[in-house]
């Protein structure tokens, strides 16, 4: 029997969340690691998913900010052991010695998915290659964003659901943005585009369809699942600095995320969000213990989202400690509070390599601290 299920559900792709987690084009793995709070902080290319009014926080003497060659991957806390234990059955010989693999097959599969069921697994990849740079006033940022997500759960069976509803999606294009300061660039002002396109895989497997697709599983799944749709997204957003608070820079934020929504047409729609911030920071002159910030954001003001209601979902909260500051390294820990559980995250570069590494949780009930769902994230980036 050829091994393709895992291949052919990871390279095809998606419509809809799974359960009540919140569609998403991309996480970067710093922001999550201090629990997604960036609408006011920026600094980085990364503000092109946050605000791109952040854009005109990097720093003028960096020059160009270059992500190069790099990835980053996720896993929920069962979604790697399910997905070895899944291939694993597909994999199982002929037990009984009739001539016939598939009803071991079956059996097997039938017991993994007992294993797990009920649990939403998640795997993703990711990369991100950007350029970023300061021109006097204005900020200018471009990129190409891939991201492969694959999530699943597993049922008990016997309902429309069959026995796994597969959730999977390849969203890739291009994204820009530019940003201009005013009133001494205590005003800064962005706006970002997307072109992306999306395929997308939504569908409730029962075990014995995937037993007897798997010889002809791509050609299934690209002929009768897969859906496929482009869509070009606009943001805008704002930051305002605010006079000092016992110290810290503080500065305020808010963006508009995908005005009109990102419509892929059959391969699913992320709404448009309106969103806010506040950020306080605080800068050292030595390398050690350089920097400190703090940031709150709301999210999705307009509960565009159609999952809940929930404001706990829409809450994140943050901070970040620049441990050491150096030519040739940096050492940055980040903590914070998503949809209401931890996170925390470690960034570690030396010379051109960055490499950094986060958890957090999704919340996948309708409520925050209904469900959660514990995922880590590896990022290694060539940068400068």
């Amino acid at each position: 029997m050829k091994r393709l299920l895992l291949g052919s559900l990871l390279s095809v792709s998606l419509g809809f969340p799974i359960a009540f987690e919140y569609p998403y084009i991309y996480k970067d793995p710093r922001v999550m690691g201090m629990g997604g709070a960036y609408v006011a902080v920026g600094g980085t290319s990364a503000s092109l998913f946050y605000n791109p009014a952040g854009i005109g926080k990097i720093k003028k003497e960096a020059g160009f900010e270059v992500d190069l060659i790099g990835v980053t991957a996720a896993v929920s806390k069962d979604g790697y052991k399910f997905l070895q234990d899944f291939q694993d059955a597909l994999d199982t010989g002929d037990l009984d010695g009739d001539g016939d693999t598939s009803d071991d097959q079956l059996e097997a599969t039938l017991d993994v998915l007992k294993e797990y069921r009920g649990k939403v697994l998640h795997f993703s990849v990711d990369t991100f290659p950007s350029v970023a740079r300061r021109f006097g006033n204005l900020g200018v940022a471009l990129g190409g964003i891939a991201v492969l997500k694959f999530d699943a759960v597993p049922h008990q069976g016997f309902s429309s659901q069959g026995l796994l509803s597969v959730d999977t999606s390849l969203t890739y294009g291009g994204v820009g943005g530019l940003s201009y300061g005013f009133l001494n660039e205590k005003l800064t002002l962005g706006v970002g585009i997307k072109q992306l396109s999306r395929e997308l895989v939504q569908k409730d497997f029962t075990a014995r369809e995937l037993v007897e697709n798997q010889d002809d599983l791509d050609n299934y799944i690209n002929d009768e699942v897969k859906k496929s749709g482009s869509a070009t997204g606009v943001d805008v957003g704002v930051i305002y600095d605010l006079a000092e608070i016992f110290g810290f820079k503080a500065s305020v934020g808010a963006s508009y995320m995908n005005i009109g929504d990102l419509d892929f047409g059959e391969a699913g729609n992320i709404p448009g969000t309106l969103n806010a911030g506040l950020a306080l920071k605080k800068e050292g002159s030595s390398a050690f213990l350089s920097g400190v910030t703090l940031a709150l954001d709301v999210v999705d003001l307009t509960k565009n989202y159609e999952q809940d209601e929930d404001w706990g979902k829409r809450l994140r909260a943050g901070a970040e400690l620049k441990v050491w500051n150096g030519k040739l390294s940096d050492f940055i820990l980040r903590v914070g509070s998503y949809q209401g559980y931890l996170t925390a995250g470690a960034e570690l570069r030396f010379l051109l390599l960055r490499v950094v590494a986060t958890t957090y949780a999704e919340e996948v009930g309708a409520y925050s601290g209904q469900d959660e769902n514990r995922r880590y994230m590896l990022s290694a980036y060539i940068t400068w």
